[in-house]
C-alpha cells in the first residue's frame, strides 16, 4: 500500500504541469496566453514551472492561474488544489543541489589530491639538490695533508750526513788558523793601501774645494753682468707694479711707508708708481731723479729714464 501511494503521488502532476499540458493540448504558445491574459512571457513560463516567487502575493498568483484554468477550460478549483502537492520537484531541487554538491567536493578533492602531488615533487626535487650540493661540496673540500712519515733509513742517513759534517768541521778547524794567519797579513797589507788612497783622495777634495770658490765666484760676476738691480724706498703707501724686458712681473702691490723694495730683472723696465714724489728709486746703485714726471697722477716710466 505504501509503494502504491508513493507510485500515486509522484504520478500526481502539479498545477503548472497541468497548465503547460492543457496549453500544448489547445495548440497555444506561451505568447499567445500572454498575450490573452496581458501577462508577460516570463510570469506564464514561471505559472508553469510552479515557481511563484516572483510573481507576487499568493493572492494574485491564485488570480492568475483562476484567468490561465478560465482560458484553457481547465477545472479552477482542482487546479488550484493541485498548488499545495509539489513537494516532488522540491525533493528533485534538493537532490540535485546535492548531486552538485557531492559532484564539486569530489572535484575539489581531486584538485586537492593534484596539489599534494606537486607539493611533494617540489619539496623532493628541493632535497635531490640539497643532497647533490652537499655531495659535491665534500667532494670539492681539499685532502688534509698527511704528517710526514721519518723512515729509520733516513734517520740512519742523516746520522751518517751529522758524522762527516762534523768530521769537515774538525778538518776545517786546522784550516782556519793558516787562514787566519795569512788573513792578518792581507788586512795589514790592504790597511796599508786604504790610508794611501784616502791620503791621495783628501789631495783632490781640497783641490776641489780651493777651486769651488772661483767658480762660484765667476757665476756670481756673470748674473751680475747679465741682469739690473732697483731698490725703492717708500716714504709713504703707494702702489707698484714693474716688469722687466722679458715681459715677466717683477713686483706688484701696495708698499708700506717705511718698506724697502729690491729686486732683480734684466733691463730696460716697465714701472708704474701710484706716488712716485714718495719714492726713492735706485737702478743699479745709481739714485734716479723722478722730478721731472708729472705730479698728483699715476706715473708710468721706463728704467733706465730715456733722456
Amino acid at each position: 500500500m505504501k509503494q502504491e501511494n508513493i507510485e500515486m503521488e509522484e504520478q500526481t502532476p502539479t498545477s503548472g504541469q497541468s497548465l503547460h499540458t492543457a496549453r500544448v493540448a489547445a495548440g497555444l504558445s506561451i505568447e499567445d496566453v500572454s498575450a490573452r491574459l496581458k501577462l508577460t512571457a516570463l510570469q506564464i513560463t514561471k505559472l508553469e514551472q510552479d515557481d511563484y516567487q516572483d510573481l507576487g502575493p499568493m493572492t494574485f498568483v491564485r488570480g492568475y492561474i483562476r484567468s490561465y484554468c478560465g482560458l484553457l477550460d481547465l477545472d479552477v478549483e482542482k487546479t488550484l488544489a493541485l498548488m499545495d502537492a509539489p513537494k516532488a520537484p522540491e525533493a528533485t531541487k534538493r537532490m540535485q543541489s546535492f548531486s552538485r554538491r557531492t559532484e564539486k567536493e569530489a572535484s575539489d578533492n581531486r584538485l586537492m589530491i593534484f596539489s599534494y602531488l606537486i607539493l611533494a615533487l617540489v619539496i623532493g626535487s628541493s632535497g635531490v639538490w640539497v643532497w647533490q650540493s652537499s655531495n659535491s661540496t665534500v667532494e670539492n673540500t681539499p685532502a688534509e695533508p698527511k704528517a710526514a712519515v721519518v723512515k729509520p733509513d733516513d734517520i740512519s742517513s742523516a746520522n751518517d750526513t751529522t758524522s762527516l759534517d762534523e768530521h769537515s768541521a774538525t778538518l776545517e778547524d786546522g784550516d782556519e788558523q793558516k787562514i787566519t794567519a795569512e788573513s792578518e797579513n792581507t788586512a795589514v797589507q790592504n790597511d796599508t793601501i786604504g790610508d794611501l788612497e784616502d791620503e791621495i783622495v783628501s789631495e783632490e777634495v781640497a783641490n776641489v774645494n780651493t777651486s769651488e770658490p772661483n767658480v762660484s765666484q765667476r757665476a756670481t760676476d756673470n748674473k751680475d753682468a747679465s741682469l739690473s738691480t732697483i731698490v725703492m724706498r717708500f716714504k709713504d703707501d703707494s702702489w707698484v707694479e714693474i716688469f722687466d724686458a722679458t715681459e715677466e712681473r717683477i713686483a706688484f702691490g701696495v708698499k708700506k711707508a717705511g718698506y724697502t723694495m729690491t729686486v732683480d730683472g734684466k733691463a730696460p723696465f716697465s714701472v708704474v708708481l701710484g706716488k712716485h714724489q714718495v719714492v726713492d728709486v735706485e737702478l743699479d746703485g745709481q739714485l734716479v731723479d723722478l722730478s721731472a714726471l708729472p705730479r698728483n697722477r699715476l706715473a708710468k716710466f721706463k728704467l733706465p729714464l730715456a733722456e
